[in-house]
């Protein structure tokens, strides 16, 4: 497998876990925290559980990159290889989070769903400014499918409870365009930092900056019980921790900054997956139309479509297509008639009365 091939698939993986969220989101709001102090605690519980990873993996030297494997050895970055990693945990993690539940308070979940999903637009507008990716028929028609599939998965096409409010708006598109600046930033700091040590950094980054503006400590201690950091420690590990590594070791094969938005959206297909698995939701025609749409944004974009359309299959289907019987049957008397004026051999043209003479 190619390497980004293998990128692709380890950011679709970190997008599968992302489909888990609502498990452990729902649980921990039943117990009275509210959505910003449960951010905060998610990210800093990600830091914590990536510190003794770090720590094993910086004793290895195959992981240390020229440096001396001690378990700090992963730890160190300096304030320059940390500004990125900055970057990625306020920008992409915390203020995308901030805005996005700034905007289902202003307009509703379904609305604030709908402009998350513009972060493939700003995704393919970003590659082309930074990174001089070329805008690709195939990449417009993914991001098309892409749109409208995560609208139909979402809101099964009822939309009805559209709301529209100038901060709300704003504040999701804000939310749409930090997340594809998370596939660029991140991009940016793997270049330089382990991906371990990035995921590290952006939680320890963004946990802090969510603590600040949310002030969660007064919600955890009324919460706080045994079932609350089981629930907050399967939410640190899997849709977190575990995640971001795909997702950092994925973004560090050298991916294209316009399709990881793309390939991140099949959160949105396992999260409706989860809802009908274990939460009994309904599953209509729509819903499942925008899951195959969704799919199929996926597929178009990681698609050549130049190496698809002069494949020997691809060939073989529009000769088969445009195929004319008649004007085959005519070209192969002419061969006939040519072979036997030149050999004074006639040919029986008796194939003519098979049924089966126009295959091929």
């Amino acid at each position: 497998m190619k390497k980004s091939n293998l990128g692709y698939v380890l950011v679709l993986i970190a997008a599968l876990m992302w489909g888990t969220i609502g498990i452990f989101v729902n649980g921990i709001s039943a117990l009275g925290v509210s959505s910003q102090s449960m951010a905060a605690f998610r990210l800093l519980t990600g830091a914590i559980m990536m510190a003794p990873v770090l720590a094993f993996m910086g004793c290895r030297s195959n992981a240390c990159e020229g440096r001396v494997a001690t378990p700090w050895a992963l730890f160190k970055a300096s304030p320059k290889e940390l500004v990125p990693c900055a970057l990625v945990g306020i920008v992409g993690l915390a203020v995308a989070n901030t805005c996005y539940y700034e905007c289902m308070g202003e307009v509703g979940m379904s609305t604030a769903s709908v402009l998350l999903y513009t972060s493939p637009v700003f995704g393919v507008m970003l590659g082309r400014v930074l990174y001089r990716e070329d805008v690709t028929p195939n990449k417009l028609v993914a991001i098309v499918f892409n749109i409208v599939g995560c609208v139909l998965a979402v809101t099964s096409g009822d939309l009805s409870g559209f709301h529209f409010s100038a901060w709300g708006v704003a504040s999701g598109v804000i939310a749409g365009l930090c997340g594809a600046l998370l596939a660029v930033f991140s991009r940016m700091a793997t270049k330089t930092l382990h991906p371990l040590a990035v995921t590290f950094w952006g939680f320890v980054f963004g946990g802090c900056f969510m603590a600040v503006l949310s002030a969660p400590w007064s919600d955890m201690a009324s919460a706080m019980s045994p079932q609350l950091i089981l629930l907050f420690g399967g939410f640190g590990f899997i849709p977190t921790a575990l995640a971001y590594i795909f997702y950092m070791q994925g973004l560090s094969m050298d991916l294209e900054t316009s399709k990881v938005p793309v390939v991140a959206s099949f959160e949105t297909v396992a999260t409706v997956l989860v809802g009908i698995g274990v939460y009994a939701e309904s599953s209509g025609a729509i819903k499942v139309l925008g899951i195959v749409l969704v799919l199929m944004s996926i597929l178009i974009m990681n698609t050549d479509l130049s190496k698809l359309r002069n494949s020997v299959i691809v060939k073989r289907i529009v000769e088969s297509m445009t195929f004319k019987p008649n004007a085959w049957w005519t070209e192969k008397s002419q061969d006939m008639a040519l072979f036997r004026e030149r050999t004074g051999i006639a040919l029986e043209p008796t194939v003519q009365e098979s049924p089966w003479y126009f295959v091929r």
